[in-house]
Protein backbone atom coordinates (compact mmCIF):
# COMPACT_ATOMS: atom_id res chain seq x y z
CA UNK A 1 0.00 0.00 0.00
CA UNK A 2 1.22 3.49 -0.80
CA UNK A 3 1.34 6.42 1.58
CA UNK A 4 -1.85 7.60 -0.07
CA UNK A 5 -3.77 4.54 1.15
CA UNK A 6 -4.34 3.35 -2.41
CA UNK A 7 -3.54 -0.06 -3.88
CA UNK A 8 -3.55 0.02 -7.71
CA UNK A 9 -5.18 -3.07 -9.22
CA UNK A 10 -3.14 -5.29 -11.55
CA UNK A 11 -0.46 -2.63 -11.42
CA UNK A 12 2.53 -4.45 -12.89
CA UNK A 13 0.48 -6.58 -15.29
CA UNK A 14 -1.18 -3.53 -16.83
CA UNK A 15 1.92 -1.35 -17.07
CA UNK A 16 4.05 -4.23 -18.41
CA UNK A 17 1.56 -4.66 -21.25
CA UNK A 18 1.18 -0.93 -21.83
CA UNK A 19 4.79 0.29 -21.99
CA UNK A 20 6.52 -0.96 -25.14
CA UNK A 21 9.11 1.83 -25.32
CA UNK A 22 10.53 4.33 -22.85
CA UNK A 23 9.93 7.11 -25.39
CA UNK A 24 6.80 8.64 -26.89
CA UNK A 25 3.37 9.60 -25.55
CA UNK A 26 1.41 7.58 -22.98
CA UNK A 27 -2.02 8.29 -21.52
CA UNK A 28 -3.65 7.30 -18.25
CA UNK A 29 -7.33 7.91 -19.00
CA UNK A 30 -8.35 7.36 -15.37
CA UNK A 31 -5.57 8.63 -13.14
CA UNK A 32 -7.51 8.51 -9.86
CA UNK A 33 -5.05 8.72 -6.99
CA UNK A 34 -2.15 8.26 -9.39
CA UNK A 35 -1.03 4.70 -8.68
CA UNK A 36 -0.88 3.52 -12.29
CA UNK A 37 0.26 6.95 -13.47
CA UNK A 38 3.23 6.85 -11.10
CA UNK A 39 4.28 3.39 -12.26
CA UNK A 40 4.03 4.57 -15.87
CA UNK A 41 6.18 7.61 -15.05
CA UNK A 42 8.82 5.33 -13.52
CA UNK A 43 8.99 3.22 -16.68
CA UNK A 44 9.40 5.97 -19.29
CA UNK A 45 12.23 8.42 -19.90
CA UNK A 46 12.06 12.06 -18.77
CA UNK A 47 11.72 12.95 -22.46
CA UNK A 48 8.56 10.88 -22.84
CA UNK A 49 5.18 12.58 -22.47
CA UNK A 50 2.62 11.26 -19.98
CA UNK A 51 -0.91 12.68 -20.03
CA UNK A 52 -3.27 11.86 -17.13
CA UNK A 53 -7.03 12.42 -17.22
CA UNK A 54 -9.00 12.72 -13.97
CA UNK A 55 -12.48 14.15 -13.54
CA UNK A 56 -12.64 14.19 -9.72
CA UNK A 57 -10.95 17.39 -8.46
CA UNK A 58 -10.19 15.83 -5.06
CA UNK A 59 -8.40 12.86 -6.65
CA UNK A 60 -6.62 15.20 -9.05
CA UNK A 61 -5.27 17.30 -6.18
CA UNK A 62 -3.82 14.19 -4.54
CA UNK A 63 -2.33 12.65 -7.69
CA UNK A 64 -0.80 15.93 -8.89
CA UNK A 65 0.85 16.38 -5.48
CA UNK A 66 2.03 12.79 -5.51
CA UNK A 67 3.59 13.12 -8.96
CA UNK A 68 4.93 16.66 -8.80
CA UNK A 69 8.52 15.37 -9.07
CA UNK A 70 7.79 14.10 -12.59
CA UNK A 71 8.06 17.08 -14.92
CA UNK A 72 6.77 15.14 -17.92
CA UNK A 73 3.31 14.39 -16.45
CA UNK A 74 0.45 16.59 -17.67
CA UNK A 75 -2.92 16.50 -15.86
CA UNK A 76 -6.23 17.12 -17.61
CA UNK A 77 -9.33 17.63 -15.45
CA UNK A 78 -11.88 16.19 -17.85
CA UNK A 79 -13.80 12.98 -18.29
CA UNK A 80 -12.17 10.51 -20.68
CA UNK A 81 -15.17 10.90 -22.98
CA UNK A 82 -13.19 13.90 -24.29
CA UNK A 83 -9.95 11.95 -24.80
CA UNK A 84 -9.80 12.46 -28.57
CA UNK A 85 -10.70 16.15 -28.32
CA UNK A 86 -8.10 16.82 -25.63
CA UNK A 87 -5.29 14.83 -27.22
CA UNK A 88 -5.94 16.63 -30.51
CA UNK A 89 -5.85 19.98 -28.70
CA UNK A 90 -2.58 19.05 -27.02
CA UNK A 91 -1.04 17.89 -30.30
CA UNK A 92 -0.59 14.51 -28.64
CA UNK A 93 -1.84 12.06 -31.22
CA UNK A 94 0.04 8.91 -32.29
CA UNK A 95 0.04 7.67 -28.69
CA UNK A 96 2.09 4.58 -27.76
CA UNK A 97 -0.27 3.38 -25.06
CA UNK A 98 -3.55 4.26 -23.31
CA UNK A 99 -4.71 2.76 -20.01
CA UNK A 100 -8.28 2.71 -18.70
CA UNK A 101 -8.74 1.57 -15.09
CA UNK A 102 -12.52 1.74 -14.88
CA UNK A 103 -13.06 1.12 -11.18
CA UNK A 104 -13.83 3.68 -8.50
CA UNK A 105 -10.80 4.99 -6.66
CA UNK A 106 -10.32 4.33 -2.95
CA UNK A 107 -11.02 8.02 -2.36
CA UNK A 108 -14.44 7.76 -3.98
CA UNK A 109 -15.39 4.55 -2.20
CA UNK A 110 -14.15 5.55 1.25
CA UNK A 111 -15.30 9.19 1.29
CA UNK A 112 -18.86 9.30 2.73
CA UNK A 113 -19.55 12.68 1.12
CA UNK A 114 -19.33 11.05 -2.34
CA UNK A 115 -22.24 8.74 -1.55
CA UNK A 116 -20.95 5.69 -3.44
CA UNK A 117 -20.99 3.15 -0.61
CA UNK A 118 -23.89 1.67 1.32
CA UNK A 119 -21.52 0.95 4.22
CA UNK A 120 -20.95 4.66 4.95
CA UNK A 121 -23.68 7.22 5.53
CA UNK A 122 -23.53 10.30 3.34
CA UNK A 123 -25.53 12.26 0.79
CA UNK A 124 -26.94 10.39 -2.19
CA UNK A 125 -24.58 12.03 -4.67
CA UNK A 126 -22.58 9.41 -6.63
CA UNK A 127 -21.16 11.92 -9.12
CA UNK A 128 -17.55 11.26 -10.12
CA UNK A 129 -17.62 14.70 -11.71
CA UNK A 130 -19.20 17.11 -9.20
CA UNK A 131 -20.18 19.45 -12.04
CA UNK A 132 -22.66 16.93 -13.46
CA UNK A 133 -26.20 18.32 -13.19
CA UNK A 134 -27.98 15.27 -11.76
CA UNK A 135 -27.07 13.59 -8.47
CA UNK A 136 -28.32 10.16 -7.45
CA UNK A 137 -30.79 11.82 -5.06
CA UNK A 138 -32.30 13.87 -7.88
CA UNK A 139 -32.57 10.82 -10.13
CA UNK A 140 -34.06 8.59 -7.41
CA UNK A 141 -36.59 11.18 -6.28
CA UNK A 142 -37.81 12.32 -9.70
CA UNK A 143 -37.58 9.40 -12.15
CA UNK A 144 -40.73 7.45 -12.94
CA UNK A 145 -41.04 3.99 -11.43
CA UNK A 146 -40.63 2.40 -14.87
CA UNK A 147 -37.28 4.16 -15.39
CA UNK A 148 -36.07 3.27 -11.89
CA UNK A 149 -36.89 -0.38 -12.55
CA UNK A 150 -35.07 -0.27 -15.90
CA UNK A 151 -31.96 1.31 -14.32
CA UNK A 152 -31.83 -1.22 -11.49
CA UNK A 153 -32.46 -4.19 -13.77
CA UNK A 154 -30.16 -3.11 -16.63
CA UNK A 155 -27.23 -1.59 -14.76
CA UNK A 156 -27.49 -3.65 -11.58
CA UNK A 157 -28.71 -6.92 -13.08
CA UNK A 158 -30.88 -7.08 -9.99
CA UNK A 159 -33.64 -9.71 -9.84
CA UNK A 160 -35.78 -7.67 -7.42
CA UNK A 161 -35.67 -4.49 -9.54
CA UNK A 162 -39.44 -4.14 -9.78
CA UNK A 163 -40.02 -4.48 -6.06
CA UNK A 164 -37.25 -2.03 -5.18
CA UNK A 165 -38.43 0.56 -7.73
CA UNK A 166 -41.98 0.34 -6.41
CA UNK A 167 -40.85 0.78 -2.82
CA UNK A 168 -38.72 3.79 -3.78
CA UNK A 169 -41.69 5.55 -5.40
CA UNK A 170 -43.90 4.75 -2.41
CA UNK A 171 -41.30 5.94 0.12
CA UNK A 172 -40.51 9.22 -1.62
CA UNK A 173 -44.17 10.26 -1.52
CA UNK A 174 -43.77 10.58 2.25
CA UNK A 175 -40.25 12.07 2.23
CA UNK A 176 -37.48 12.28 -0.39
CA UNK A 177 -34.56 9.89 -0.14
CA UNK A 178 -31.55 12.05 0.72
CA UNK A 179 -28.83 9.82 2.18
CA UNK A 180 -27.13 6.52 1.46
CA UNK A 181 -28.72 5.25 4.67
CA UNK A 182 -32.19 6.06 3.30
CA UNK A 183 -31.56 3.97 0.19
CA UNK A 184 -29.84 1.19 2.11
CA UNK A 185 -32.73 0.86 4.59
CA UNK A 186 -35.27 0.71 1.80
CA UNK A 187 -33.35 -2.03 -0.06
CA UNK A 188 -33.07 -4.03 3.16
CA UNK A 189 -36.84 -3.83 3.50
CA UNK A 190 -37.33 -4.97 -0.10
CA UNK A 191 -34.82 -7.84 -0.12
CA UNK A 192 -34.31 -10.39 2.64
CA UNK A 193 -32.13 -13.42 3.17
CA UNK A 194 -28.77 -14.30 1.63
CA UNK A 195 -29.23 -12.01 -1.40
CA UNK A 196 -29.54 -8.80 0.59
CA UNK A 197 -25.91 -7.62 0.55
CA UNK A 198 -25.51 -8.45 -3.14
CA UNK A 199 -28.71 -6.55 -3.89
CA UNK A 200 -27.38 -3.55 -1.99
CA UNK A 201 -24.19 -3.59 -4.07
CA UNK A 202 -26.09 -4.02 -7.33
CA UNK A 203 -28.56 -1.20 -6.71
CA UNK A 204 -25.87 1.24 -5.65
CA UNK A 205 -23.86 0.22 -8.72
CA UNK A 206 -26.89 0.74 -10.95
CA UNK A 207 -27.55 4.29 -9.82
CA UNK A 208 -23.84 5.15 -9.96
CA UNK A 209 -23.65 3.95 -13.57
CA UNK A 210 -26.80 5.87 -14.50
CA UNK A 211 -25.73 9.12 -12.84
CA UNK A 212 -22.30 9.09 -14.51
CA UNK A 213 -23.51 7.59 -17.82
CA UNK A 214 -20.59 5.21 -17.51
CA UNK A 215 -21.46 2.73 -20.25
CA UNK A 216 -22.42 5.37 -22.81
CA UNK A 217 -19.18 7.25 -22.10
CA UNK A 218 -17.07 4.09 -22.34
CA UNK A 219 -18.72 3.00 -25.58
CA UNK A 220 -17.71 6.31 -27.18
CA UNK A 221 -14.29 6.64 -25.54
CA UNK A 222 -12.83 3.25 -26.50
CA UNK A 223 -12.95 3.72 -30.31
CA UNK A 224 -11.92 7.37 -29.89
CA UNK A 225 -8.91 6.30 -27.84
CA UNK A 226 -8.01 3.63 -30.39
CA UNK A 227 -8.01 6.26 -33.15
CA UNK A 228 -5.42 8.24 -31.16
CA UNK A 229 -2.95 5.34 -31.07
CA UNK A 230 0.08 5.10 -33.31
CA UNK A 231 0.59 1.84 -35.22
CA UNK A 232 1.92 -0.60 -32.63
CA UNK A 233 0.26 1.42 -29.85
CA UNK A 234 -1.60 -0.49 -27.17
CA UNK A 235 -4.97 -0.09 -25.47
CA UNK A 236 -5.19 -1.65 -22.00
CA UNK A 237 -8.49 -1.77 -20.09
CA UNK A 238 -9.24 -2.98 -16.57
CA UNK A 239 -12.97 -3.56 -16.02
CA UNK A 240 -14.74 -4.47 -12.81
CA UNK A 241 -18.22 -5.69 -13.67
CA UNK A 242 -19.76 -7.73 -16.45
CA UNK A 243 -21.51 -4.84 -18.19
CA UNK A 244 -18.39 -2.81 -18.86
CA UNK A 245 -16.23 -5.89 -19.52
CA UNK A 246 -18.78 -7.08 -22.10
CA UNK A 247 -18.59 -3.70 -23.80
CA UNK A 248 -14.77 -3.85 -23.86
CA UNK A 249 -14.83 -7.39 -25.28
CA UNK A 250 -17.26 -6.36 -28.03
CA UNK A 251 -15.17 -3.34 -29.01
CA UNK A 252 -11.93 -5.33 -29.03
CA UNK A 253 -13.47 -8.19 -31.01
CA UNK A 254 -14.68 -5.75 -33.67
CA UNK A 255 -11.23 -4.16 -33.95
CA UNK A 256 -9.42 -7.52 -34.06
CA UNK A 257 -11.72 -9.21 -36.60
CA UNK A 258 -11.31 -9.13 -40.36
CA UNK A 259 -14.29 -10.28 -42.43
CA UNK A 260 -17.56 -10.49 -40.46
CA UNK A 261 -19.67 -11.97 -43.25
CA UNK A 262 -21.56 -15.23 -42.51
CA UNK A 263 -19.21 -18.24 -42.72
CA UNK A 264 -21.18 -19.79 -45.60
CA UNK A 265 -21.03 -16.63 -47.74
CA UNK A 266 -18.57 -17.29 -50.62
CA UNK A 267 -17.59 -13.64 -51.28
CA UNK A 268 -16.89 -10.96 -48.68
CA UNK A 269 -19.26 -8.00 -48.89
CA UNK A 270 -18.82 -6.50 -45.43
CA UNK A 271 -15.65 -4.52 -46.21
CA UNK A 272 -14.72 -4.87 -42.56
CA UNK A 273 -10.96 -4.64 -42.03
CA UNK A 274 -9.02 -5.85 -39.00
CA UNK A 275 -7.38 -2.89 -37.24
CA UNK A 276 -5.79 -4.50 -34.17
CA UNK A 277 -4.48 -7.75 -32.75
CA UNK A 278 -4.96 -9.28 -29.35
CA UNK A 279 -2.02 -9.07 -26.98
CA UNK A 280 -4.10 -10.53 -24.17
CA UNK A 281 -7.20 -12.18 -25.69
CA UNK A 282 -8.22 -13.96 -22.51
CA UNK A 283 -8.75 -11.55 -19.66
CA UNK A 284 -6.04 -11.40 -17.01
CA UNK A 285 -7.30 -11.58 -13.44
CA UNK A 286 -5.66 -10.77 -10.10
CA UNK A 287 -3.66 -13.46 -8.35
CA UNK A 288 -4.92 -14.97 -5.13
CA UNK A 289 -2.18 -13.07 -3.34
CA UNK A 290 -3.36 -9.74 -4.78
CA UNK A 291 -6.96 -10.49 -3.87
CA UNK A 292 -5.93 -11.26 -0.30
CA UNK A 293 -4.01 -7.99 -0.01
CA UNK A 294 -6.67 -5.98 -1.88
CA UNK A 295 -10.14 -7.60 -1.83
CA UNK A 296 -11.52 -4.85 -4.06
CA UNK A 297 -9.45 -6.27 -6.94
CA UNK A 298 -11.31 -9.59 -7.00
CA UNK A 299 -13.65 -8.72 -9.88
CA UNK A 300 -11.01 -7.04 -12.09
CA UNK A 301 -10.56 -8.17 -15.70
CA UNK A 302 -7.66 -6.85 -17.82
CA UNK A 303 -7.66 -6.88 -21.63
CA UNK A 304 -5.11 -5.57 -24.13
CA UNK A 305 -4.96 -5.03 -27.90
CA UNK A 306 -2.34 -3.52 -30.21
CA UNK A 307 -3.05 -1.33 -33.22
CA UNK A 308 -1.87 -2.72 -36.56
Amino acid sequence: MTDFGHIPVLLHDSVNLLITSSEGIYVDATSGLGGHTEEMAKRVSPQARLIAFEVDPDALAISSQRLNRYSNVEFIQRNFRYIKVELTRLNALLVRGILFDLGLSSLEIDNPSKGFSFTREGPLDMRMDPSLPESAAHLINTAEEKRLKEIIRTYGEERFAGRIARMITEAREKAPLQSTRDLESLIRQAVHGPYQVKSLARVFQAFRIAVNQELEVLEKALPDAFECLAPGGRLVVIAYHSLEDRLVKTCFKDLCTDCVCPPDQPVCTCNHVQKARYIQKKALTPSEEEIRSNPRSRSARLRCIEKL
